[in-house]
């Protein structure tokens, strides 16, 4: 969050050189974000200004620039079409209400302090449903850049011959060779939307034209709520909100491996949503963290939350006084630059080494990128991380397994003291030992282990070196107790930490043990069970 501290000699000039740097990389995206979106390319320009100007100011990461990306504006071209569809009238504002709902859901994600939970996603699941991100992004600029939709397209020359083809072509060669030493100081993308521009003006070709932004700010508007969708402003609330949490925490992250500092996850989401709120409120695209940019700005010496406000001033201030000019700015060359975008977002690297990477992680990464494809963004994360979970799950239990183990006498793990005790007692008890970490997947393990042995024994739970046991985990061990119980037989618990003692208290567990059978060490209950046992 910005304070007096951000201002300094020291940081302004690096500040003031990343914004520029910054906004001359930034314009070109947001104007295609915003047609792309059919809000038209005011919506994406004041995106960055708004988003990028609260982000900086409330959020968490010093140097994040935020504004419009690919997964937000490929959600919101559905939002819009579907609300639209379903109340002409009044679509349109209640798509833009959704937005600013994302931006409060937002804020609870970042109030709630889960801001580290959305950045444990597995990465077969990014990888799916960025790749399948591109692949929307790229199915979408097939009309704009070749004239026809995908079902109507033939690639015949008489297709791609005419000239808006060429020039979006020819766009899309330039961005892909465009070499890497230029782009530090003048980015492809410009090149090629002053290049299109200029053909256009000096060829008098007929070519389908952004329009000129107005120089009057946005109005302000209500939101707009209809109770008959309710539940579908909500759904789609949530997927922006999602979508722009992944983005930004996945930026910041990124800005913290090149700075070697350290982001705060929760306030970067309560000044996204701060940002996002407004957006919606003055009609503009959802915005989040963009990577590339906030790389760019990085790079360029921006430090401090100041490169990320004066980014958002710089943009404002060039539509007050140059928005006119995009009325000449061909929407091809900004189909150019999505494509671009869209295949270089596909995780390439994943596809090329498929052959070396584990079955699982290929099945899960591609499923996801299908679903995000042919359903929508927010079943493929969702089922992804299911999966994903269920698998982690599952070999995080046959891992934990391993931490319960029947102690005989001539184990190692015990003292030598220990050693006798338990060869005095002639096998007659059965000494479990419950070591690390213990989840809800190894409750039916730990029930089906004690089960195969002879229930006749008496039980000897041992503790020494569990350092937590979840809820499921101790109805397993309450239900073991139980059972030995039933039989007439005793079970003894040894060693509970303070943590694993807290968490039998929350089921009162200790209810079921009698105070005497409870002791505070291994010797402690093994003497006892010699006093006992022993004749």
């Amino acid at each position: 969050m910005l304070s007096l501290s951000h201002f300094n000699q020291q940081t302004i000039k690096g500040d003031i050189f990343g914004a520029l740097t910054s906004t001359i990389v930034a314009l070109p995206f947001a104007l295609a974000f915003g047609v792309t979106s059919g809000a038209g390319a005011s919506a994406g320009i004041y995106c960055a200004i708004i988003t990028g100007l609260f982000a900086s100011i409330f959020g968490g990461t010093n140097q994040q620039i935020s504004g419009p990306n690919t997964g937000l504006t490929i959600a919101m071209v559905a939002i819009l079409t579907s609300f639209v569809a379903q109340s002409p009238d009044h679509g349109i504002a209640l798509a833009f209400t959704v937005v600013s709902l994302a931006g409060v859901f937002q804020m609870l994600f970042g109030f709630f302090k889960l801001g580290k939970y959305f950045t444990l996603i597995s990465y077969p699941v990014i990888s799916g449903f960025t790749s399948g991100i591109g692949v929307l992004i790229i199915l979408s600029q097939i009309e704009p850049l070749f004239g026809a939709s995908l079902p109507e397209l033939s690639l015949s020359f008489s297709t791609i011959s005419t000239a808006n083809t060429l020039v979006g072509l020819l766009c899309l060669l330039v961005l892909f060779l465009w070499p890497q030493q230029y782009s530090r100081v003048v980015p492809a993308s410009i090149i090629v939307v002053l290049g299109a521009t200029l053909f256009y003006l000096l060829s008098g070709t007929e070519m389908p034209v952004v329009g000129a932004i107005s120089s009057e700010l946005p109005s302000f508007n209500f939101p707009t709520w209809d109770s008959d969708l309710a539940g579908e402003m909500l759904q789609s609330a949530l997927l922006i909100a999602t979508l722009s949490t992944l983005d930004s925490l996945m930026t910041s992250l990124t800005v913290d491996s090149i700075s070697n500092d350290l982001h705060d996850s929760d306030q970067e989401l309560v000044g996204q949503g701060i940002g996002n709120i407004i957006a919606g409120l003055f009609g503009a695209l959802p915005g989040g963290g963009a990577t590339m940019r906030t790389v760019t700005n990085l790079r360029a010496g921006g430090t401090t939350p100041l490169s990320g406000i004066l980014h958002a001033l710089f943009i404002l201030a060039i539509v007050l006084w140059a928005g006119e000019y995009t009325a000449y700015i061909p929407v091809v060359v900004l189909a150019a630059i999505l494509t671009h975008v869209g295949i270089n977002i596909i995780d390439w690297n994943f596809l090329k080494r498929v052959h070396q990477i584990p079955l699982f992680s290929v099945s899960l990464m591609l499923s996801t990128m299908v679903m995000a494809i042919a359903f929508n963004l927010v079943t493929a994360v969702l089922v992804g991380i299911f999966i994903a979970n269920l698998v982690t799950i599952r070999r995080l239990s046959e891992i934990q397994l391993d931490n319960i183990k029947w102690f005989t006498a001539q184990d190692e793990h015990l003292s030598k003291t220990e050693r006798a005790l338990l060869t005095t007692l002639n096998d007659d008890v059965l000494l479990l030992s419950i070591s690390g970490p213990i989840g809800f997947g190894v409750a039916r393990g730990l029930k089906q282990s004690v089960s195969k042995v002879d229930e006749n024994k008496t039980l000897l739970i041992d503790l020494t070196d569990a350092r937590f046991v979840g809820i499921t985990s101790t109805i397993a061990i309450e239900e073991i107790i139980m059972n030995y119980q039933k039989e007439g037989k005793k079970v003894i618990l040894s060693s509970i930490c303070k943590r694993v003692r807290d968490d039998f208290n929350k089921l009162n567990l200790f209810d079921k043990v009698p105070t005497e059978h409870i002791f505070a060490t291994r010797v402690e209950a093994l003497s006892y069970l010699k006093e006992t046992l022993v004749k």
